[in-house]
């Protein structure tokens, strides 16, 4: 069993607080299994926080994140007069051409896809399509390997802190064998609550933390918020991000006095430190 959540309004998933839908699309389109939920039991609508769920949008659904599908699991499902109310846990996401090419499997016919409903679809998610799957970070890394003893006593101090955190030496298994650009430009852009970009001379200079900047420039700019977090070992200045924006100087900083400004910047988004 699993569910499958859609829906027309194109910021509907894009908050990590109460989400709802209509009562009345609950079901549709399901599949057999979904006779074991009935809204009339409530004690069986824990059978659908123990299946893993896909939130997406509708065809033709406007918004900055309707190429992405979320995965993971829902949480205090309660069933209101109008509305069922519930939570998420997400686990990770998945570009929505994945999930196009995974339709047959999954019993997601293209009608479905064109309206808001909440389905319970049989089986599980395909093993091949959960390979694609994009973790979920409260924060990415983009430094220069130049500086890389000092930002691995950062990310070994959050990792400590339970921050689910994106940096490469943490990811091997999962960076193998994987197209590089087309990963890094997922993670960069979409993965992430803040991106933390270590800047020196050696930073400016390579060509992949060129890319990861530009990934994360471009979602700074779609989105118009607080995403790039930028610390300086020296007074390099980034094509991208404005000298205006305040910068962290790390020359009197310890990894670990870092760590701890990183760790409230995440506690002010809601993260759980």
């Amino acid at each position: 069993m699993f569910n499958v959540l859609i829906e027309a309004n194109g910021t509907a998933w894009e908050t990590d607080q109460l989400m709802r839908m209509d009562i009345r699309r609950f079901k549709e389109d399901s599949d057999s299994e979904a006779e074991t939920v009935s809204i009339s039991r409530p004690e069986s609508l824990k059978k659908l926080e123990e299946a893993a769920t896909l939130l997406m949008y509708e065809i033709g659904a406007e918004g900055p994140n309707i190429g992405l599908v979320r995965y993971g699991h829902l949480r205090n499902i309660k069933a209101m007069k109008h509305e069922i109310l519930f939570t998420f846990i997400e686990e990770g996401r998945l570009p929505r051409k994945c999930v196009h090419e995974f339709a047959d499997r999954l019993g997601i016919g293209r009608l479905m896809l064109n309206h808001t409903h909440w389905a319970i679809k049989d089986a599980g998610i395909p093993a091949d399509l959960l390979s694609r799957l994009i973790p979920t970070y409260d924060v990415v890394f983009s430094f220069a390997g130049e500086n890389r003893a000092y930002v691995k006593k950062v990310a070994d101090y959050l990792l400590a802190r339970g921050i689910r955190i994106f940096y490469d030496e943490f990811e091997q298994v999962k960076l193998w064998g994987k197209d590089l650009a087309e990963h890094f430009g997922l993670v960069y852009r979409q993965s992430a609550s803040y991106c933390v970009m270590f800047i020196s001379e050696f930073y400016i200079a390579k060509m992949w933390t060129r890319h990861e900047r530009q990934f994360a420039v471009s979602r700074a700019m779609e989105e118009r918020r607080e995403y790039i977090l930028p610390a300086r070992f020296d007074r390099s200045e980034v094509m991208g991000v404005p000298p205006s924006v305040h910068y962290i100087e790390l020359a009197d900083k310890t990894p670990a006095q870092f760590g701890k400004l990183i760790l409230e910047k995440l506690g002010q988004a809601g993260v759980k430190k």
